[in-house]
């Protein structure tokens, strides 16, 4: 099912009943917001702070925050429990307690992969470098049920320096990996290279997925979440593809990286990516920070050559 919510929801968020959840976001850069399919999640230091959906038998919304990060106090427990599911001000108002509930329970459960996937998110999308950067990001954390796709970040690459062209978008399927020990194993590089040749080769999904961030790029612009992006920019069908790994805090005397790196260029896996379009690149940092520049992207032959 295509993640995208009704205009409904775009009215309610942009000016109705919902106008202080998109208002938090905007002005409180810890906190995003994602488009699911007819719900949004608002998103705090890489966890679920707030589901939202519709309730159409209530006339309005329902908003959930999960009890777990309340675990171990009843008093906190009770206090969440007690706030009406369908009150949207009453959670708003209580948003600094439930990002304090967050915090404690973060401090023994982190999720640092993901707290870092929302802070490229922010640097890219609505920071204040965000007008010269090369890619927004659609969407962190996408999942697809119906085709068992499974994708750290999705994002509309549009070169600035060729501004005139804005029909000349690249898909741009973006893997996080946190540290070194992340990079080899079931959830390795390697698997990862896989997973895209399986998914590009199945069906219509490349078409369908461009369709889909076109969509959430449309609707996230529309609720001014994309600082000084253009309306008319799009991915066309025939687009090229590229799949970046971006790994924060690799070790630079370990040559794990590398070592990985070297197997994926020798892999089956890796021929059949390049023959569907789709060029790896490794992300490096422009000087320091999470800002993602075409300059920055080096495809992977380069990069083992450096």
């Amino acid at each position: 099912m295509r993640r995208a919510i009704d205009q409904r929801f775009v009215s309610d968020l942009k000016g109705g009943v919902l106008k202080g959840f998109l208002d938090g976001v905007k002005d409180d850069d810890a906190l995003c917001l994602e488009i699911r399919s007819g719900y949004i999640n608002i998103y705090y230091r890489g966890g679920n702070l707030f589901k939202i959906s519709p309730a159409p038998r209530k006339g309005g919304y329902k908003v959930f925050f999960d009890p777990k990060y309340a675990a171990g106090d009843k008093s906190l427990q009770a206090t969440i429990k007690g706030i009406e599911p369908h009150n949207p001000e009453a959670w708003i108002e209580n948003t600094p307690l439930l990002k304090s509930v967050m915090d404690s329970y973060f401090s023994k459960h982190p999720k640092s992969e993901r707290e870092f996937q929302q802070l490229i998110e922010r640097e890219n999308n609505y920071s204040v470098i965000a007008k010269s950067t090369d890619y927004y990001i659609g969407d962190i954390e996408y999942a697809n049920s119906a085709n068992s796709s499974r994708f750290d970040m999705l994002a509309v690459k549009w070169i600035r320096r060729d501004s005139k062209n804005r029909q000349k978008a690249t898909l741009s399927f973006i893997e996080v990996k946190y540290g070194d020990n992340a990079l080899k194993g079931d959830a390795g590089i390697c698997k990862h290279v896989a997973d895209i040749v399986g998914f590009l080769k199945s069906g219509n999904n490349k078409a369908e997925i461009i369709e889909e961030v076109n969509g959430l790029y449309e609707q996230k612009n529309a609720l001014g979440l994309m600082s000084g992006a253009p309306e008319d920019v799009s991915i066309l069908p025939n687009s090229a593809l590229e799949f970046v790994l971006l790994v924060s805090n690799h070790t630079p005397a370990s040559s794990l990286l590398d070592d990985e790196l070297e197997k994926v260029m020798a892999s089956v896996a890796y021929a059949e990516m390049k023959e569907l379009g789709c060029q790896m690149k490794i992300a490096v940092a422009s000087l320091m920070g999470y800002g993602l520049y075409d300059e920055c992207m080096i495809p992977l032959e380069d990069y083992l050559v450096r």
